[in-house]
């Protein structure tokens, strides 16, 4: 794993050990794949449980920011539900340089 992905890794359990996220590291994290999207946003995506026996979760770390919707991992749909968080990101920054300019 080269020290961009560590990196990224080390963000995600940060954002997830928050009290408002999940609370604590998770007890597994791996990551599964990186992509650029149409606007050139780099994102790795991460497969992680939040207990050892728990299910496999979605979450990514990316040029607009750190996020997971605590939903499950589908190796399946993984870049299709990692473009949809990333398209929420991408809004929600949006969204608020709107309202820095009012």
């Amino acid at each position: 794993m080269d020290n961009e992905t560590r990196k990224a890794m080390s963000e995600l359990e940060k954002w997830l050990s928050d009290p408002h996220e999940l609370g604590k590291k998770p007890s597994k994290i791996v990551f599964t794949r990186s992509f650029e999207d149409k606007d050139g946003i780099n994102c790795k995506i991460f497969k992680y449980k939040k207990s050892l026996f728990g299910k496999w979760m979605l979450g990514i770390v990316s040029d607009s920011g750190t996020f997971s919707e605590m939903r499950e991992y589908n190796e399946n749909t993984e870049i299709k539900d990692a473009e949809a968080i990333l398209k929420m990101l991408k809004n929600y920054w949006k969204n608020m340089a709107a309202g820095l300019k009012q």
